[in-house]
């Protein structure tokens, strides 16, 4: 899991992630902003507002759709 949100996070690249939102599961394509050792700060969807999430709280994680994580 970790190895796709620092993917995220250095490419700038969106990714799938399964993830604990308001009390229920969401999957949810997500761009990482900032990565802690506790929290990543997430831009989900098209939102502009971004949401911090416990890692504990993201459930899975996988490239974008049409994603395969090569340059």
């Amino acid at each position: 899991m970790n190895r796709f949100l620092r993917y995220s996070l250095e490419k700038r690249r969106k990714i799938r992630a399964v993830l604990m939102l308001s009390g229920g599961i969401a999957q949810k394509n997500v761009t990482v902003l900032s990565l802690t050792e506790t929290q990543a700060t997430l831009k989900l969807g098209a939102k502009k507002t971004p949401v911090v999430v416990e890692l504990a709280d993201i459930l899975s994680c996988d490239y974008a759709r049409g994603d395969h994580g090569e340059e």
